[in-house]
This record gives structure tokens, sequence and C-alpha cells, in this order.
């Protein structure tokens, strides 16, 4: 393969990596507000740690698509490693 090639495999797939993070963060925005900050893990807060509820409706859709789009994140960035690695 030659480097040209490689490079413009490198960049469509560093444009799909900055789509996929704008959608992520755009679903971030609208996901439900309802659970504590990330902070609350730090000084110990678990109000809702053994609390029994469950994800329903547009929430439990957001959190799908975040876990989906966070895995195919890694994977974008695990092949921007490794053509990058091989290729350049």
């Amino acid at each position: 393969m030659s480097s040209s090639t490689a490079q413009i495999m490198v960049l469509v797939v560093e444009i799909v990596a900055m789509i996929v993070s704008i959608i992520m963060i755009l679903i971030g925005i609208f996901q439900n507000k309802n659970s504590q900050s990330g902070l609350s893990a730090l000084n110990g807060g678990n109000d809702e740690l053994f609390s029994n509820s469950k994800e329903r409706g547009l929430d439990k859709t957001l959190s799908n698509w975040m876990m989906t789009l966070g895995i195919i994140f890694f994977i974008v960035a695990l092949a921007v490693c490794i053509i990058t690695n091989i290729y350049l």
C-alpha cells in the first residue's frame, strides 16, 4: 500500500472519529440529569448506588446509543493507531 493511500485512509478514519465524537457530545447533552455528578465518586456520594431504578424510554435509547458510539469510537481510535504505525 502506498503512503498516499494510507494517508487518505487515516484522514477518512479521523473524520469518522470526529463525527462520532460530536454525536456523542450531543447525546450527552440530551441525556437525563437525574444522576449525581461524576465528582460524587470522589467524595463518596452513593445515594443511588443500590437503588433499583431502570432506564426507560428516551433515557434508555440515549444510553444505548452512547454505549454503541463509545465502542465505535474506541475501534476507530485503534484503527488510526494501527494504520499510522504500520503504513506511515
